[in-house]
């Protein structure tokens, strides 16, 4: 749910549209090569375990950059890379 509430809300964020959606393509191509480079090495299980764990970690860290966003200058379209790769 996440992926595609991501992905379709691409022309929403700040910016320009089509490089938005450049850089989100690249970074899913990336991912999936990276999944692809990974599942040989580590099982699918182990793998599998630690995506959960880091997108786990990614949600919790959602919670400092609402907490802190006058503090520390957070674009969105970092934290929408950050989802992408872990979702």
């Amino acid at each position: 749910m996440v992926y595609y509430g991501l992905s379709l809300n691409v022309g929403n964020l700040v910016g320009d549209v089509y490089v938005n959606f450049a850089l989100g393509s690249l970074v899913e191509a990336l991912a999936y090569l990276l999944c692809l480079l990974t599942l040989d090495k580590l099982g699918r299980k182990k793998l599998h375990a630690g995506c959960l764990i880091l997108g786990g970690v990614a949600c919790l860290c959602t919670i400092f950059t609402t907490q802190f966003a006058d503090q520390c200058k957070v674009s969105i379209f970092s934290l929408f890379i950050l989802f992408e790769l872990f979702a």
